[in-house]
């Protein structure tokens, strides 16, 4: 994985989702939108796949196994090199209060499950456009 002035369709995300199903249907949506897609788990699967390279789109989960996905938001923003990724919760927690704190912890954008690929595809687009814009 590497960030650089990129077309959509070379750019990468990395989906943090522990449920098998819901992370293969967001890598599928991704990868209909041309995106190369790795998938972690975990949030110690996400930490090995994002040290590894800096991807375009993070899309995270926030109930992970084996830690929060606002602790793990958190760490992301906090890490230099990945400030700048777009972050992408996709939670079935749908309170306001939930929404906030994923705002307050760094995220981009938040989508509710049971989602649209639509909604999903709409959402991908603007913030990688954001991201692209603010990059240059």
């Amino acid at each position: 994985m590497g960030r650089t002035a990129r077309e959509e369709t070379d750019a990468e995300a990395v989906v943090i989702e522990d449920d098998p199903d819901s992370r293969r249907l967001v890598a599928a949506c991704l990868r209909r939108l041309g995106l190369r897609v790795h998938e972690a788990g975990t949030g110690a699967e996400a930490a090995s796949l994002l040290e590894a390279g800096v991807p375009d789109l993070i899309c995270l989960d926030l109930r992970l196994p084996d830690e929060s996905g606002l602790t793990l938001c958190e760490q992301i923003r906090a890490t230099p090199r990945l400030t700048d990724v777009p972050i992408m919760v996709i939670t079935a927690l749908s309170r306001p209060s939930d929404r906030i704190l994923a705002h307050v912890a760094g995220a981009d954008g938040y989508l509710t499950k049971p989602f649209r690929a639509e909604a999903l595809a709409e959402a991908v687009r603007e913030l990688l456009a954001l991201s692209a814009v603010a990059g240059s």
